[in-house]
């Protein structure tokens, strides 16, 4: 298992646009892969669930991955929200 610290920059924060480039992303790993945000954990490859967190922009999430491919899901991810979602 993996558990990164990351500050979301984008200016709505995870917001419709954001949540689809990041679940799509997550869908393509056979990991399990969960955004953690106050205390609340959701399915990272649900755009509803990742929507429903209400993260705004300079919030930190806790990224969780674990599986078969964690390490590349793990890095592909924290690059996508490192380049504020440029896909």
């Amino acid at each position: 298992m993996i558990k990164t610290s990351l500050i979301i920059k984008d200016k709505i924060g995870l917001h419709a646009r954001t949540a689809a480039i990041f679940a799509k992303a997550a869908a393509d790993f056979k990991s399990e892969i969960f955004v953690e945000f106050n205390g609340k954990r959701v399915n990272a490859k649900s755009i509803l669930s990742l929507m429903t967190l209400g993260v705004k922009s300079e919030d930190k999430i806790e990224l969780i991955v674990k599986g078969i491919d964690q390490n590349s899901a793990n890095q592909t991810l924290v690059d996508l929200v490192e380049s504020n979602f440029k896909n």
